[in-house]
């Protein structure tokens, strides 16, 4: 029997998590004559390829560890065109998830089986990012927040909603047809602006995306504020490379927090000039965070839920510092 599918995980420094992540690859239900994976890792700095190596090849399942700074470049995009480039001659669909995830038992199965029913103008289909369990409860709490309703602003991304059609899908938990994912491939140059580039141009090539909410993922978080503070400021880094690149893709979370930025530094000043009429934005902005910490005590039921008061501004202004310096610092994409 012929390879269907090939699993792409990409990694970096992941040894604690990629052996479990790796473990539940290999126990799918589906045939492992039919998929293969192929781990492509970040030049780590730790054991994550030798961890890869043993639990794979104790297995059945064809495999390829590779490291991408061997094939002369980085970066998320980088590694997930490496993937596509390895896979097999005869592989049809290219599935991704990351060494911090956990797949459900099921997951190549209900995603191989609503892409194979799917129409021409479907480029991939995906599938929720759900919480993973942790005793951690400073990791459990960031994983909440970045997961909740309001504060993503209802992403069917990170909860099991029956939803046809979504604008895109999350590469933690995606499964694209080979023919279009090769013909659109990743744009290198922008590093880690990998998924919600490529589901842009394919978007706008005519192609849909369908949301799976059975194909179920659990995705490991962060427990240090520091790092994540650091993520959010890539991340506003990375999304401003994608709206260098396509005006339209300006969404609203961009504009947004650099108004908040220049909001927070000139708060003072206008105040002393206006008066008090300046703090209704603050106070619209301290009424949404309790709304998100009620979530995300309802979601925990711990009292580190608080760490939202926190975590809620430090999000916003990583993120819009992350914008401002790729947009008046950072020249090129």
């Amino acid at each position: 029997m012929s390879i269907e599918i090939t699993v792409g995980v990409i990694a970096r420094n992941e040894e604690k998590n990629i052996y479990n992540t790796l473990k539940n690859i290999l126990n799918q239900s589906f045939d492992q004559n039919s998929y293969e994976i192929v781990v492509v890792d970040g030049n780590s700095i730790d054991n994550t390829r030798d961890v890869a190596k043993n639990i794979l090849k104790s297995s059945n399942v064809k495999y390829k560890v590779i490291n991408e700074a061997d094939y002369g470049f980085y970066g998320h995009c980088f590694a997930r065109n490496l993937v596509i480039d390895n896979s097999d001659h005869n592989s049809k669909y290219i599935a991704y998830t990351d060494a911090d995830c956990t797949v459900d038992k099921n997951w190549l199965n209900i995603l191989f089986e609503a892409i194979k029913k799917s129409d021409d103008s479907v480029a991939g289909v995906g599938g929720p990012r759900l919480i993973a369990e942790t005793k951690d409860k400073k990791e459990l709490v960031i994983n909440a927040f970045l997961t909740t309703y309001l504060a993503s602003g209802g992403n069917p991304a990170f909860s099991k909603r029956n939803v046809k059609y979504v604008k895109s899908i999350a590469n933690y938990n995606a499964m694209y047809k080979k023919t279009v994912i090769s013909k659109f491939r990743y744009d290198d140059k922008l590093i880690m602006s990998d998924d919600n580039e490529i589901n842009f141009r394919l978007r706008n090539a005519g192609y849909n995306f369908i949301n799976v909410p059975n194909a179920m993922v659990w995705h490991h978080e962060t427990n240090s504020i520091i790092q994540f503070a650091t993520n959010m400021f890539h991340y506003g880094v990375n999304i401003t490379n994608t709206v260098k690149k396509h005006k339209s893709f300006v969404t609203v979370n961009v504009p947004l927090t650099v108004v908040f930025i220049i909001y927070l530094i000139f708060l003072l000043p206008i105040y002393l000039l206006i008066g008090s009429i300046i703090l209704i934005p603050l106070l619209l902005y301290l009424i949404f965070a309790l709304a998100v910490l009620i979530e995300v005590g309802i979601k925990t039921r711990t009292i580190y839920s608080l760490l939202v008061l926190i975590l809620l501004p430090i999000q916003h202004i990583s993120y819009g510092l992350g914008v401002l310096w790729n947009l008046f610092l950072k020249r090129k994409i």
